[in-house]
C-alpha cells in the first residue's frame, strides 16, 4: 500500500543493492522490476536500478530484497512447494518419479533440442485449456545462441521455446506483462533454477501475480554465461561466429559447442572465467523447486530426462502421456542417463562450495542464498547445536556388497538414486564409500570386471549419532563431502546411518 513518507522508512532495495547488485550476483530474471508495488524498479544496462525515491511512497517495503532468488529470505519456506513428494535425493530434491520421454511428434523433436518434451508439453497444456499462455525463452536469430524472454499464446507459437539456458533473460518480468498487458490468468512458466525460485518466492509472499500461476517448468541449467564475453572468446581463440552456433552441451570436462564445422570440445576451466558471479555458487542443477524438471538424457540422444516433483506437475505429464503426446520409458532401462544427471548436479554443488571457500578466503561477499545451504541455520528453529545427528540422519541405508561390478553399480544408481553408496562385507563391517565420480573413471570396457572395493575411498570421514548437527557439518565443509557415515562410537565399521547436507537443510525447514 502507498503512504506517505516517513522518517523511519526502511526500503529493501538499499540492500538489494548492495548484497546483490553491486558485488554482481544478479541474474536479470526480471523478478524484482515485476513484483514492485510502485513500479520503481527497471532492469536499465543489464541490471536492476531504482527508477526514482519509492521511499517517498513507502515506509517499509522488503519485498525486491526478499522475492530475489539470491537472497536468504524465505529460502526455506518455498521447500514447502515440493516437500510432500514421497522421495528427497541430496542431487535431484524432492520428487514423486524420474521418467525419460520425447515428442511422440518427430516435427517437434527436429525443431526442438533435446527430446521436444518442452515444447510438447506446452503445445498440449494450451490445447486442452490446462493454460491460456506461456512465459518462456526462445531464441533470436542472431546471434543463434542468444534468448529473450517471450510470452506466447497458441500452441504454434510453442515451437520456439527452447531448452538453451547459457545467457540470463528476463522470463519473470515477462511473467507480469503476461497478467497486466494481455490479461492472462493460467500461465504455464518455463524457467532456469534461479527464474523458479523467484516465482517460488513471490507465491510463499502471496503476491497477487501468483494467482495467475498455473504450472513452472523447470530446465535443468549447469551454469549461465556472460554472453558477450564468451562469444568474444571463441572468436578470439577458436574463430568461431556466433552465427554458426546452432547449440551447446555441457559434460562434466567439456563445453561442446555444435557449430555448421562440426563439434568444439573446449574445456570447462578454460569457460569458467565467462560465468557470471552468483552462478559461480549456485547449486541447483535440476530445478529443485519447479512442479517438473526437464533436462538433457546424455548419452541418448533424442531424449529428455523427466523429474516429476508436484501432483499438478504429475498430473500435466500423465495427461500428455496417456494421450499419446509423449512417448516415455523407465530411467532403470538406461542406467547411465539418471548417473550422468546426478553427477553433474553434485558436480555443481561441489564447484559452487569450492568458490564460496575462494571467495571467503579473499574477504569477498557471498550472495545470502549461499549461506544457508553452506551452513543451514534459521532463527525460527534449534541451533546446529542442539540438534544430534542421530535425529536425523537416514537409517534405513541402502549399501553394496565388495565383489559388485562398477556395470552393477550403474543399475544399484538408477533404482535407488543415490550418488553414493557404502560398501560392507558379509560381517555387515564398512569397508568404504564409493560414488559416482568413482565409478565414471573406469573406462567403459573394463566395468563388467572392475568392482566397486577396488574403487571405493576406504578412508571413511564418519560421525557419531549424538554428535551436534554444527559438528557434522563442519567436517563436511573440512573435507569438501557432501556425506558423512553414522558409526557407533564403539565401533566405527558399525554403521547405524547415513548423514547428508540435504539432510540437514530437510530437518531445519521442518522446524520452521
Amino acid at each position: 500500500m502507498i503512504r506517505p513518507r516517513s522518517e523511519n522508512k526502511i526500503i529493501a532495495f538499499d540492500d538489494l543493492e548492495r548484497l546483490i547488485i553491486e558485488p554482481g550476483f544478479c541474474t536479470l530474471c526480471g523478478a524484482c522490476e515485476a513484483a514492485c508495488p510502485v513500479h520503481a524498479i527497471g532492469v536499465v544496462d543489464n541490471k536492476p536500478n531504482r527508477l526514482y525515491d519509492c521511499s517517498e511512497y513507502l515506509d517499509t517495503c522488503p519485498i525486491c530484497y526478499n522475492i530475489c532468488p539470491h537472497t536468504d529470505a524465505l529460502s526455506y519456506e518455498t521447500l514447502r512447494f515440493v516437500a510432500q513428494a514421497p522421495f528427497r535425493r541430496e542431487s535431484l530434491g524432492h520428487y514423486r518419479d524420474i521418467a525419460l520421454a520425447h515428442a511422440a511428434d518427430p516435427a517437434i523433436g527436429d525443431i526442438s533440442r533435446g527430446g521436444g518434451v518442452v515444447n510438447s508439453l506446452l503445445m498440449f497444456a494450451i490445447k486442452e485449456g490446462f493454460i491460456d499462455s506461456a512465459i518462456f525463452s526462445e531464441t533470436v536469430a542472431r546471434p543463434g545462441i542468444e534468448v529473450k524472454p517471450s510470452i506466447s499464446f497458441a500452441p504454434d507459437d510453442m515451437l520456439s521455446a527452447v531448452d538453451v539456458k547459457i545467457v540470463p533473460s528476463a522470463v519473470a518480468k515477462a511473467f507480469g506483462r503476461a497478467i497486466f498487458e494481455y490479461g492472462k490468468s493460467h500461465i504455464a512458466f518455463v524457467g532456469v533454477p534461479c527464474h523458479i525460485t523467484a516465482l517460488r518466492k513471490l507465491e510463499v509472499w502471496q503476491h497477487k501475480l501468483m494467482d495467475s500461476l498455473e504450472v513452472t517448468v523447470g530446465l535443468f541449467c549447469l551454469w549461465t554465461f556472460s554472453l558477450r564475453r564468451l562469444l568474444e572468446h571463441f572468436s578470439r581463440k577458436y574463430d568461431i561466429d556466433a552465427r554458426e552456433i546452432r547449440g551447446v552441451e555441457l559434460t562434466m570436462n567439456n563445453y561442446i559447442l555444435d557449430t555448421k564445422g562440426g563439434f568444439v570440445r573446449i574445456p570447462i576451466p578454460e569457460v569458467k572465467s565467462h560465468i557470471m558471479n552468483r552462478c559461480r555458487t549456485c547449486m541447483d542443477f535440476t530445478s529443485e523447486l519447479a512442479d517438473l524438471s526437464v533436462g538433457g538424457a546424455s548419452p541418448l540422444k533424442g531424449w529428455s530426462t523427466v523429474i516429476i516433483r508436484t501432483g499438478k506437475g504429475e498430473e500435466l505429464f500423465e495427461r500428455a502421456v496417456e494421450k499419446g503426446v509423449l512417448v516415455t520409458k523407465d530411467v532403470e532401462s538406461e542406467p547411465e542417463v539418471v548417473a550422468h544427471v546426478m553427477q553433474l548436479s553434485t558436480f555443481k554443488k561441489e564447484i559452487a562450495l569450492q568458490e564460496i571457500k575462494e571467495m571467503e578466503r579473499r574477504h569477498e561477499k557471498i550472495p545470502p542464498a549461499s549461506e544457508v545451504y553452506k551452513t543451514p541455520t534459521t532463527p525460527l528453529s534449534r541451533s546446529l547445536d542442539e540438534v544430534k545427528v542421530g535425529d536425523v540422519m537416514t537409517k534405513e541405508v541402502v549399501v553394496l556388497p565388495p565383489n559388485l561390478n562398477v556395470n552393477a553399480f550403474f543399475e544399484e544408481v538408477a533404482k535407488h538414486h543415490h550418488t553414493g553408496f557404502p560398501v560392507m562385507d558379509s560381517s555387515n563391517r564398512v569397508l568404504g564409500i564409493v560414488t559416482l565420480q568413482d565409478a565414471f573413471k573406469v573406462d567403459k570396457e573394463r566395468r563388467e570386471e572392475v568392482t566397486v572395493y577396488e574403487i571405493c575411498t576406504k578412508e571413511l570421514i564418519s560421525v557419531f549419532v549424538d554428535e551436534s548437527l554444527r559438528s557434522a557439518v563442519e567436517k563436511m565443509d573440512e573435507h569438501d563431502v557432501g556425506r558423512l557415515l553414522v558409526v557407533d562410537r564403539n565401533d566405527e565399521h558399525l554403521l547405524l546411518g547415513i548423514l547428508t547436507r540435504s539432510d540437514v537443510v530437510h530437518a531445519l525447514r521442518k522446524a520452521t
